[in-house]
């Protein structure tokens, strides 16, 4: 009977199957489909928050606890997988890849980088022209393993080298 009644009061206050949780999820999705779209360009937390429909303030923490890590940290995150997507391809110069990402310049890009992955951008180009076999990015350590790899990757380039 008491477990009964603990479930009628659930559903009275709206917290059943799918009640909080489920808003802040939905809210989430909303603010990650916002990201998804919109990563290239600048990006303010208020903004975000705006298009998950929820304050700054309770988005921050919602954010945080459903992803496990700040709404600013998955922007960084993301920009520096594509980054690293670009890179692989190799005919896209780091300032265009810089300045595409909405950073400020190529300066402040390698640092974000660099302490995104250990690597300044260029060391990264090296290994990846070094091993063209790699499919897949270096992994980013700030990303839960279900968002490590969102980029697809980019075709192998054929070898231009004759045997």
């Amino acid at each position: 009977m008491h477990e009964r009644t603990r479930a009628a009061a659930a559903t009275d206050i709206g917290a059943s199957a799918g009640g909080p949780h489920d808003t802040r999820a939905r809210a989430v999705a909303r603010a990650l489909a916002h990201i998804e779209a919109h990563f290239r360009r600048p990006l303010t937390l208020g903004g975000i928050a705006a298009a998950a429909h929820v304050s700054r303030f309770h988005f921050a923490r919602m954010f945080r606890r459903e992803v496990r890590l700040s709404p600013m940290q998955y922007v960084r995150g993301r920009r520096i997988l594509e980054a690293q997507r670009l890179m692989r391809a190799g005919d896209v110069p780091l300032t265009v890849i810089a300045t595409g990402l909405g950073y400020f310049d190529q300066s402040h890009f390698s640092r974000a980088f660099r302490a995104a992955t250990g690597l300044a951008p260029h060391q990264y180009m090296t290994r990846c022209a070094i091993d063209r076999n790699a499919d897949a990015p270096m992994p980013f350590p700030l990303l839960p393993p279900a968002l490590e790899h969102p980029c697809p990757l980019p075709p192998t380039p054929p070898s231009t080298t004759t045997a």
